[in-house]
């Protein structure tokens, strides 16, 4: 189904239709995905159904309006089955598809299966680009929607910030009440001496796949803090990487989730020092309710070259259910003796003493367990890197403790 053939029926000019084709045929000879790989240990990745989705190849006319973001806080950009429908002018940056673009984007070769198949059957790749010296006053919202039953989307997103720039970048993946599967790939470039705040939220239904990739490099005396909120997905994958390739640079990522249900929320991290005096810093806290699981694998890379390094990765699981389960696993690869590094990792339940404090005190065990909750998430919340979206962040994982509290009682 998946076939280079298949890839006439997008529209791109000549250069992007010849990447699509390599992509094709790239992705037929890479290995199927195992739970055998070490990146993919523990995930049900095997029970996926490829020929069960049809990739979405027809521009949809419309979408469904989004719960957040449509005001004048934000400049928005509206995609629907991987299709660029709509973007605001924005006076301090570029965006436009890269399927209209006559010049060549170079988009670096994908290394696996999913990734090629990304870049083969991305109907509208969306375009970024941060001019030098540029400050882009309000956040860029990138709205992805899927409302196609059956629809394999790839929603491709490539950001260059170029030197001493500034911008803020949210990502909201929210679908219709469909089944559907979801390969998104988003590449940021971050440019010497340059911020990038960066937000993803994945709020899809349980009746979707994700198998998400975000990859980031940060140049010479840059920063990049990312943060991301999951929530969604029947399995839903994020392998997050972080370049540090200039002198000085410095990446955060965060992220907070909750699953429920049969969920399966699945992280994958990889810190890279390549370059001299880098800093990196993750925090990931999650919590887990009825028969959900969530799987972290972490890994900190000091290449021999990047002394200096100051690396921390800290990932800390609660659950509220003994038969949710968490699988957490941070690795360390040191090639370097100049560096500072630690990881941690905690699976544990909801402390006993915390709650029978508050229930002494007439606080109802599940208005407890809330409670415990917040302050147990606080940490990564109120240092969500995209303020302006924060307090809707909030309200998602309230509004999915409240729904359980509401089934339970």
């Amino acid at each position: 189904m998946y076939t280079p053939e298949l890839v006439q029926e997008l529209e791109g000019h000549g250069w992007l239709m010849d990447l699509r084709r390599q992509a094709a045929v790239n992705a037929t000879e890479f290995s199927y995905p195992s739970h055998e790989d070490e990146e993919w240990r523990y995930s049900p990745i095997e029970d996926l159904e490829l020929d069960l989705f049809t990739p979405a190849l027809t521009k949809p006319q419309s979408g469904t309006e989004m719960d957040h973001g449509k005001d004048g806080n934000f400049h928005n950009i509206s995609t629907l089955d991987g299709f660029l429908l709509s973007n605001d002018e924005v006076s301090t940056c570029d965006v436009h598809s890269a399927s209209g673009q006559k010049d060549p984007i170079e988009f670096e070769p994908p290394i696996d299966m999913l990734g090629s198949m990304n870049l083969a059957f991305s109907p509208d790749p969306v375009f970024i680009r941060v001019p030098r010296g540029s400050n882009v006053g309000k956040p860029l919202v990138i709205h992805h929607q899927w409302n196609q039953e059956g629809a394999a989307c790839f929603p491709l997103v490539h950001v260059e910030v170029e030197e001493n720039a500034e911008v803020e970048i949210v990502e909201i993946f929210h679908n219709a009440e469909v089944s559907s599967l979801v390969i998104p790939e988003t590449k940021i470039i971050v440019g010497n001496g340059s911020n990038v705040n960066y937000q993803q939220v994945q709020n899809l239904n349980q009746d979707v796949w994700q198998l998400g990739t975000l990859d980031v490099s940060v140049g010479q005396q840059a920063t990049f803090q990312g943060a991301i909120a999951a929530i969604g997905g029947a399995y839903a994958r994020l392998k997050t990487s972080c370049s540090l390739i200039g002198r000085g640079a410095s990446g955060k990522i965060s992220a907070i989730y909750h699953g429920d249900s049969n969920q399966v929320l699945d992280f994958r991290t990889h810190q890279r020092h390549i370059a001299r005096d880098t800093y990196s810093e993750l925090l990931f806290k999650g919590v887990l309710d009825d028969q959900s699981n969530s799987i972290y694998t972490g890994l900190i890379h000091v290449a021999n070259e990047a002394s200096g390094t100051n690396a921390f990765q800290t990932n800390r699981t609660l659950k509220l259910c003994d038969q949710a389960w968490a699988e957490s696993v941070p690795n360390l690869e040191i090639e370097n003796n100049d560096v500072k590094c630690s990881h941690a990792s905690t699976v544990s339940p909801v402390d006993e003493i915390q709650r029978f404090y508050l229930e002494s005190r007439g606080v109802p065990t599940f208005e407890a367990e809330k409670l415990i909750v917040h302050g147990f998430l606080q940490e990564v919340v109120s240092s969500l890197p995209v303020e302006a979206i924060n307090t809707w962040i909030a309200d998602l994982f309230n509004h999915k403790l409240n729904a359980r509290m509401a089934h339970s009682g």
